[in-house]
């Protein structure tokens, strides 16, 4: 494998990495947008630009369809204001979006600015190298300032494409009046055509190679800078010339209808999908050819729509110009579909819609919140819909029965849940305490010992052991207070205090890690979390001090958040001494 190929194939693994490090459709909004972000900070913008549009595309699917849901939903705004009112994260998206466009339009305006430059330097070597041929030094010294200004173009980085060919035509014809005009010495100038012959030989050979690459971009890369590569070396002899250069036209022909087949079978492809996509969203408008007379009716139409939806979404993406062609044929299909059949539903049940709508609405709230943890606030939750249930009017509708029974499994499924997690909670808790309470006992049987560090180690072992071990009970909550005093006094009988202690152990625990860089970065990132929580700390105390009152009862009060302050700042001190010594590690 030559060095080209290894630094192509590794350009592209590492391209490819960065496509497949993440799964952006399993991303939630809100995850996607930080996506964003991150790929905004790639040293490269340009690399990202396939994923940040993939995101792009992912986005605004969710977001469409969770605006679809809410306007299924929301019955207090007009039309005109749901349409008008855009979603809270789409106005955040397209700000992180344009800001991603900034960046890339700053970096091409830098690259734009740094192409001229380099146009004007190449333009200024064709002619030093024109003016050569007029000058009366010795051969010896032409012919080396010719080299350096050959040296100079290679070295020179690239210029607009759209002068890039006729620069280099320009270039290279130069050159080659140079060597076939100007009065060189024979010898010294066959020399070098053999040396440029040999060299384009060689790229030839490595040509070849990239005929038999399994991997279009790695063959299509490697034979570009090959091309770059050849545009730099100098004229073979005018018998060679054409020879040479027909090989090398040859062996490229090949690669790039290689390349050119490959995308032709992509693009194909591609049509086929697009056609079979269109073909999905005529049938979507065409589930409204026959006329829709009832609710079964509707329902199934609707089974047969989210059927088709299904089938059009597992085709997959499309490439970005077909995919909004696509994307808008698909959407007018459903909005067609989805209008009429609320249209439908409106005009058949305006007199009982309001009040099943209220009922549907607080049923599938209940239904949201049926599975969550929260038990304090969405038990409130739940009890201001049971309330508002009641206050709902009554309707004889069927389907008042069905939300009902759906209302009401929601409801139970939550308070029965919610009742064996607290009686779960207490054992555990009770447990856990039984267990500290057993931990309380053996370190108090702890005896001094001339053995420094074994102390220290059994003291270490028994707060990992405390820190392992679950919640209590709040009633029983002082027992963290007798284990830190234990704890301290164990300390202080072996002559170390909590400092001296703390910083012992993340001095180990860097010894631990130090050849981990990874490591290392998780843990100076987890510290400097813990210095932002404690300045927010420090501000909110400093914030409840302002609302203290003068005197005695409120003495002891204030001494107490004073003393919070002063020993979050002494704990943010200790925090960024660690990170001094994560940098030295």
């Amino acid at each position: 494998m030559t060095e080209i190929t290894k630094k192509i194939k590794k350009d592209i693994k590492l391209s490819e990495d960065t496509e497949n490090s993440f799964d952006n459709k399993k991303l939630s909004l809100e995850e996607l947008i930080k996506r964003i972000m991150t790929l905004s900070q790639n040293e490269n913008p340009y690399s990202v630009s396939k994923e940040i549009e993939e995101i792009k595309s992912i986005f605004y699917n969710k977001i469409n369809s969770v605006k679809k849901k809410e306007l299924d939903t929301n019955t207090n705004s007009t039309e005109e204001e749901k349409k008008i009112t855009p979603h809270p994260l789409e106005q955040e998206f397209k700000s992180v979006f344009n800001d991603y466009k900034k960046i890339k339009f700053n970096i091409r305006k830098s690259k734009d600015l740094e192409e001229q430059k380099n146009l004007k330097i190449k333009k200024q070597i064709i002619d030093d190298i024109d003016s050569l041929s007029n000058e009366e030094e010795s051969i010896k010294s032409t012919f080396e300032k010719f080299k350096l200004l050959q040296k100079k173009w290679k070295e020179t980085g690239y210029v607009p494409i759209t002068n890039n060919n006729n620069l280099w035509q320009s270039y290279h014809h130069h050159v080659e009046l140079f060597y076939d005009y100007i009065k060189l010495n024979k010898d010294l100038r066959d020399l070098d055509f053999k040396r440029n012959f040999e060299e384009k030989k060689r790229i030839c050979e490595k040509a070849k190679n990239f005929l038999k690459e399994k991997s279009i971009n790695i063959a299509h890369k490697g034979l570009q800078e090959l091309h770059e590569h050849w545009k730099n070396i100098g004229p073979v002899e005018i018998e060679k010339r054409e020879i040479i250069w027909r090989d090398f036209k040859l062996i490229s022909q090949k690669i790039n209808k290689k390349r050119n087949d490959h995308f032709h079978i992509i693009k194909k492809n591609e049509k086929n999908k697009l056609e079979k996509k269109t073909s999905l969203s005529n049938e979507i408008e065409k589930l409204l050819s026959k006329k829709i007379l009832n609710h079964t009716e509707w329902q199934i139409a609707t089974e047969k729509c989210v059927e088709i939806e299904k089938k059009w979404k597992e085709l997959g993406n499309l490439n970005r110009d077909d995919n909004k062609v696509a994307w808008k044929k698909f959407r007018d299909s459903l909005s067609i579909f989805y209008n009429a059949k609320k249209l439908y539903y409106k005009q058949k049940k305006l007199s009982n819609k309001k009040i099943i709508e209220n009922k549907l609405a607080i049923c599938v709230k209940a239904e949201s919140l049926k599975d969550s943890t929260e038990w304090i606030s969405t038990s409130k939750k739940m009890i201001a819909l049971q309330d508002e249930w009641k206050n709902t009017p009554f309707s004889s509708h069927s389907s008042t029965n069905e939300i009902w029974i759906r209302f009401k499994i929601a409801c139970d499924l939550f308070f029965s849940t919610k009742k064996e997690n607290f009686k779960q909670n207490k054992i555990n808790e009770e447990t856990s305490f039984k267990m500290k309470a057993k931990l309380v006992e053996e370190i108090k049987n702890i005896k001094k010992s001339d053995n420094t560090k074994e102390t220290v180690k059994k003291l270490n072992q028994y707060s990992i052991a405390w820190n392992r071990i679950g919640r209590i009970p709040k009633n029983k909550i002082n027992i963290n207070e007798v284990f830190l005093k234990l704890i301290d006094s164990k300390y202080k009988e072996i002559g170390f205090d909590k400092n001296e202690l703390d910083k012992l152990q993340f001095k180990n625990k860097i010894a631990l890690i130090k050849e981990n860089k990874n490591a290392i970065r998780n843990e100076e990132k987890n510290i400097r979390i813990k210095i932002d929580i404690l300045k927010k700390d420090i501000i909110q105390y400093e914030n409840n001090i302002s609302f203290f009152g003068f005197g005695e009862a409120t003495n002891t009060l204030l001494e107490q958040v004073q003393k919070k302050i002063n020993n979050s700042k002494t704990e943010i001190d200790n925090l960024n001494q660690k990170i001094q010594l994560l940098n030295k590690a």
